[in-house]
């Protein structure tokens, strides 16, 4: 059994205007979901896993990719370098209580038991209200040439 109030898009973005990075989580009704690091720097990483709620919240990560963003003609365009497997499982405990943003804007917060911090994100997220898109924004994107020297 998995707990559908998590399903939809969180970000620590709503909770930290202006900082020069983002973390979004992404929980898909099939049990599978992905975290998206983005820094000012224009680099970005993409952890896919599926999840589960036993008790504890459990995420098994599968894929991670990285690489640089851009905005072209106000369209965010992902370039990925890399494109890795992952095995890693992170279990913790977690509440999704009533809070404010820093304007006093209520939110529904997702507070993780500890931070994921091997993904560079905190424990702490906002539900996003109407998230523009709940796919992957690594999924389309264009890849590096194999034999490229890069």
């Amino acid at each position: 059994m998995t707990d559908e109030r998590l399903t939809g898009r969180w970000s620590d973005e709503i909770l930290h205007p202006g900082s020069v990075e983002t973390v979004d989580l992404v929980f898909r009704r099939d049990g599978s979901g992905w975290l998206y690091w983005a820094s000012w720097s224009t680099e970005f990483a993409v952890s896919r896993f599926t999840w589960s709620t036993p008790g504890d919240l459990v995420l098994k990560f599968h894929r991670t990719l990285g690489g640089t963003w851009s905005i072209d003609n106000d369209v965010t365009r992902h370039d990925v370098e890399s494109d890795e497997k992952e095995e890693s499982v992170f279990e913790t405990g977690y509440e999704i209580v009533p809070g404010e943003d820093p304007y006093g804007t209520p939110v529904s917060l997702l507070s993780l038991d500890r931070p994921l911090t091997e993904h560079l994100a905190g424990s702490r997220f906002a539900w996003v209200e109407k998230p523009e898109s709940l796919s992957d924004p690594s999924a389309d994107a264009p890849r590096q040439d194999p034999s490229s020297p890069h």
